[in-house]
């Protein structure tokens, strides 16, 4: 055997070969523990993205999920409700809750095809709710308004005219049309109405068709968030997850739809994601450049209704993923140079220690190897260096190698456990942390960090009841701790409550015992379970609630399910029921039709069939059955409903009745009339007989009206139709045409004078009175009369000749009837030749003012004036008011005349004022034509400023059939003229057909006594009443009163005796030039006449 040499020797050669066997293990260790620790941190990064990417897809497809649950709640509304233009903004207020339940929605509409009428509830960016009306093509209200909802409901906003915006040529509504029945979503694209500060807005629609069971459209829905909104969500998600997320349409050009810098509209699609935008298939993820920089990208495709396609990608940078790993192998390197230079270190100083003994064993031990097996060893040596101590200290090396080596090994295991367990804890996506017996936290991983929200230095050794807590602090720590398994809690994180299943581990470490928590949060599974649940109950409660039956009825026709009407309905119990045929239900006559409706459900998906149900007890129901064919694991069957019709069958009977008469009287009304006089007007062309046609309007209907009521006044109408009806032939036929107005068609006469009877005894028979409640009613009617064929051959001719003629009898002085004339047809085309001229009397300065002061009944002072218009013509001379105003109002041309007055005026006003005259308050009629046509508001303000002249010494006057026309709409705008300063006063008042009742909500001035009642007062009780009674309700209400028509010092006396405040009229001075009424001014004139105070009352 080899000998080492001497021992210095031999302790150097062991001391390198020993050191360099350590340092290479060491470094195999090393490199074993960094490859593991690496590989299993990465599968954990790509485990956690792609959790993350699922948990955010999620999250979308909720919020998509609401868009099209809250159509749905929008269509049982709009398919339950008549919707209409009038009713559309009811419709919006039904669906309000289903609205604000969906805070993710940005808008929710409905449009009718017809008019183009649309609607819609807006959630602003305030987190508000507006309320959108947009008028379409109606041309009887061109107004768009918004609402905003407040504690008290909705208030109107705003209000402007329409700029003839059509929601039917916008690209939703297009795409409802040709979308699938069941809805679709679009593509992004341009909000127009919606950007505010002119920006361009784009958005997402969800959209459907609603059609009848005959196919016909009935309306469109939208539900709509906005680019702002969808970027608003996404920016939560990714501030809750800690990743960047973006949204890309997919399509033929793929774009960026949601992203960090998707502000209001989509982006080109970056070069970085172009190579996603093809992905299909499972979830994608993996490391790549994006926007400059490495990260760990995750990408998944989500399909949405009608075709459209999203593709959702989260990523993280790779520095934030692989952080923790960098940490971790720094611990592992430095860990392992530790270990590696403990091992040199301490192998030098064995090796040192023992070197010398070992040789010398070596060189006993070959001293040794050279005897002869069975030779006797030689003798050990006699100091403690010799052959016993040696062959004891090899066996107890031999020992000790072994022990280092299942030492080292161990080590190694523990080592790669402890690597691989660190991993786990810190890259889980479950929240993990560790108590001791105490309670106290032990262990707190980066998931839990998130979730609660605390970092892991903040809670270590702190109580868990302090840091982890539940909603109600219900959560008994002890009591879990105490438990093994698993349970469900609901916990308060970072973000509010969330629900979590949690598992409890119970192991020993180090002596001492660990209860280790592993907390999955689940809340957003337990919020899908809780829809589908409520989705669940929803859709039985729907079926439990319908008023009509539910059928579900399978391939062969045999009924498996349906609702407690069913039940209830058809007498059948439930054994009867179940697997039923359809033709129990149904009388023989019947069947053949219901089995063709039924092969159409298969053979076209839906079909519809009214019939007659027949009861278990034989009685018989009109009921109106639909049926939709249903698919279900690829079984065929079909569901449907049914409605019990008799009322509908009722109404329909009732809604031809009223076509066709007046809902008041029950007379034929204008088209029952219009049908029987072509057939008369047939009839005479056969036999060559005569017909008449007798045009009847009340005198003084309305002061009846008025003064007791529209309830008796409705009385009295049907009162007057039973007479007309008694007065007449059973051939002949009376109709209400509306208001006080019937026309009365006698046929078949042999001679005009035939007319002239009955018109002569219909007058009479008006003249008595009629009994009303007790009262009797003293009226009397106007009637023109019009004859087949020398009057005309139309039916609109015939009853517009009738209608000339009635009017010509009310100037005769009422109570009596006229037959047309030629004179009446030339009236008409005085009219017209009348409008022609008064087309260009502006222009060529006919019109001018007059100026009728007002006097103070106090002093005697001119307080103020009116400007009167008169139109001087060179030919016709000074044309009447009363003939060009009604013209002017019929024609239109009453806007631009009446434009022209305002500003003559207010520069009138002005004028006296720069003269140094005191400022005159001058007062200007506005006719219901004026303003409704435009805005009055803007145009009196113009005119203020372009005169100027101030508000307060404008008055205008208002009629009350101008109130009557849109009361709200008055309302406002009388409000507005209001607040600039402006005075009002409603002109000829008690003689308009409205209530008492606006003047509570109008802030007008003063009320103007029409003179009508001025002019009889003291030879007639019933004006005298009337104006003493306006006098008392204006000072009560705080209004000022003045009375027109004012034209003797009796009728001044009377009216200053009772109090009012002013008067107008003859008696003091008739309308005057500017240049006049200037010099009554600067002459002081005053009314002559003075009372003491004895003699007022």
């Amino acid at each position: 055997m080899r000998s080492c040499g001497s021992p210095a020797s031999f302790t150097r050669a062991l001391v390198s070969n020993v050191a360099g066997l350590v340092i290479a293990l060491g470094l195999a260790l090393l490199v074993a523990m960094i490859w593991q620790s690496a590989a299993s941190t990465e599968e954990a990064a790509r485990q956690e993205i792609g959790e993350t990417l699922n948990r955010a897809v999620g999250r979308l497809q909720i919020l998509v999920h609401a868009a099209e649950m809250t159509a749905e709640s929008a269509e049982r509304v709009a398919r339950t409700t008549d919707v209409k233009g009038p009713t559309l903004r009811p419709t919006l207020e039904n669906l309000l809750a289903a609205f604000e339940q969906r805070p993710e929605l940005s808008y929710l509409g409905i449009v009718l095809p017809e008019t183009g009428e649309y609607g819609n509830l807006e959630r602003t960016a305030a987190g508000k709710t507006l309320l959108w009306l947009f008028p379409g093509n109606r041309a009887d209200d061109p107004i768009v308004r918004s609402f905003l909802l407040t504690d008290e409901g909705f208030v109107q906003r705003e209000a402007y005219p329409t700029d003839g915006y059509d929601p039917r040529s916008r690209p939703f509504y297009q795409a409802a049309l040709q979308g699938p029945p069941g809805g679709t979503w679009m593509p992004a694209y341009q909000w127009i109405l919606h950007s505010s500060d002119g920006t361009p807005l784009w958005g997402f629609s969800y959209v459907k068709a609603l059609r009848d069971d005959a196919g016909r459209l009935m309306s469109v829905l939208d539900a709509d968030f906005d680019v702002p909104a969808l970027n608003g969500f996404l920016q939560s998600l990714a501030a809750e997850y800690r990743v960047r997320l973006h949204i890309v349409e997919l399509g033929a050009s793929p774009h960026l739809i949601g992203a960090p810098g998707v502000d209001r509209e989509p982006l080109p699609l970056p070069a970085d994601l172009a190579p996603l935008a093809g992905l299909s298939g499972d979830t994608f993820v993996d490391r790549m450049e994006l926007e400059g920089e490495r990260r760990w990208v995750a990408a998944r495709r989500m399909d949405l209704k009608g075709g459209l396609s999203w593709l959702v990608i989260a990523s993280r940078t790779a520095t934030f993923i692989e952080a923790p790993l960098r940490r971790q192998l720094l611990q592992v390197l430095g860990m392992g140079l530790a270990i590696a230079l403990g091992l040199v270190l301490a192998s030098v100083r064995i090796a040192r220690r023992f070197g010398r003994p070992l040789a010398e064993l070596e060189q006993r031990l070959a001293a040794i190897g050279q005897h002869e097996p069975g030779t006797p060893a030689a003798s050990p040596a006699s100091t403690t260096d010799g052959f016993r101590e040696t062959q004891l200290l090899g066996e107890a090396l031999d020992r000790m190698e072994v022990a280092i080596s299942q030492q080292a090994l161990a080590k190694e295991q523990q080592v790669a456990s402890l690597a691989l367990k660190g991993a786990i804890f810190d890259f889980s996506s479950a929240a993990i942390f560790s108590l001791d017996r105490q309670l106290n936290v032990i262990e707190w991983n980066a998931a839990a960090e998130r979730l609660f929200g605390k970092e892991r230095d903040e809670v270590l050794g702190r109580a868990v009841g302090d840091v982890v807590a539940t909603p109600d602090g219900s959560a008994d720590w002890a009591a879990i701790q105490g438990t093994a398994g698993t349970g469900s809690f609901r916990f308060l994180g970072a973000h509010g409550p969330f629900d979590a299943d949690l598992r409890l581990v119970t192991f020993i470490q180090e002596g001492r015992e660990v209860r280790t928590l592993i907390l999955n949060d689940v809340s957003e599974r337990k919020q899908i379970e809780r829809q589908l649940r409520q989705e669940r109950d929803y859709a039985d409660a729907v079926l439990n609630s319908l008023p009509g039956v539910f059928y579900h009825y399978d391939e062969n026709v045999h009924l498996t399910r349906w609702n407690r009407n069913l039940e209830r309905i058809s007498g059948y119990t439930a054994e009867e029921l179940a697997g039923a045929d359809p033709m129990l239900f149904f009388a023989d006559e019947e069947k053949a039709l219901v089995a063709d409706r039924i092969g159409e459900v298969f053979e076209k998906g839906e079909s519809s069939v009214e019939a007659d149900y027949v009861l278990k007890d034989g009685r018989r129901i009109p009921y109106l059955f639909t049926g939709v064919r249903f698919e279900y694991d690829g079984r065929r069957g079909f569901v449907g409903v049914g409605y019990d019709i008799t009322e509908r069958k009722q109404a329909e009977k009732r809604i031809r009745h009223l076509a066709m008469h007046d809902d008041l009287t029950d007379l034929p009304n204008r088209n029952l009339i219009q049908d029987r006089i072509a057939q008369a007007i047939a009839h005479s062309h056969r036999t060559g007989r005569l017909l008449a046609l007798l045009y009847l309007d009340l005198d003084r209907f309305k002061v009846v009206n008025d003064g007791y009521g529209h309830l008796f006044g409705d009385a009295v109408l049907k009162a007057t139709g039973h007479r007309l009806v008694e007065s007449v032939r059973d051939s002949d036929t009376v109709a209400r045409l509306g208001g006080d107005e019937f026309l009365i068609l006698l046929a078949d006469l042999n001679h005009p004078a035939d007319a002239d009877v009955v018109a002569r005894k219909i007058v009479e028979s008006l003249d008595s009175p009629i009994v009303v409640q007790g009262r009797k009613i003293h009226l009397s009617g106007s009637i023109g009369v019009s004859v087949f064929p020398f009057d005309g051959e139309a039916a609109d001719t015939l009853i517009d000749n009738a209608d000339m003629a009635m009017y010509r009898a009310k100037e005769l002085g009422r109570n009596t009837y006229q037959f047309f004339t030629r004179e009446m047809s030339q009236e008409i085309q005085r009219r017209v030749d009348l409008e022609i001229k008064l087309r260009g009397a502006a222009s060529a300065g006919q019109l001018q003012l007059a100026y009728q002061p007002k006097v103070s009944l106090k002093d005697g002072c001119i307080s103020g004036c009116e400007a009167l218009l008169r139109w001087h013509h060179p030919e016709l001379g000074v044309v009447s008011p009363g003939q060009f105003i009604p013209i002017a109002e019929d024609s239109g041309l009453i806007v631009p005349i009446g434009d022209w007055v305002l500003r003559t005026a207010c520069m009138q006003a002005r004028a006296w004022m720069d003269a140094g005259l005191p400022p005159l308050c001058v007062a200007v009629n506005i006719s219901v034509r004026q303003f409704l046509q435009q805005d009055v508001v803007a145009w009196v303000a113009r005119t203020l400023q372009e005169t100027g002249l101030p508000p307060a010494w404008l008055e205008l006057e208002l009629t009350e059939s101008l109130i009557a026309e849109d009361i709200e709409q008055v309302t406002a705008t009388t409000n507005q003229l209001k607040s600039m300063g402006v005075k009002l006063s409603i002109d000829d008042f008690g003689t308009g057909y409205s209530s008492l009742s606006y003047l509570k909500r109008f802030r007008v001035d003063t009320l103007k006594i029409d003179q009508s009642f001025v002019r009889n007062m003291l030879s007639d009780i019933e004006d005298e009443t009337i104006v003493l009674a306006v006098i008392s309700l204006a000072h009560n209400l705080k209004f000022r009163v003045i009375a027109e028509g004012v034209e003797t010092e009796q009728h001044c006396r009377f009216l200053q005796l009772n109090g009012c405040d002013e008067i107008q009229g003859y008696y003091f001075s008739k309308p005057v030039t500017a240049a006049e009424l200037e010099a009554m001014l600067r002459d002081g004139r005053q009314l002559p006449l003075r009372l003491d105070s004895a003699e007022r009352r």
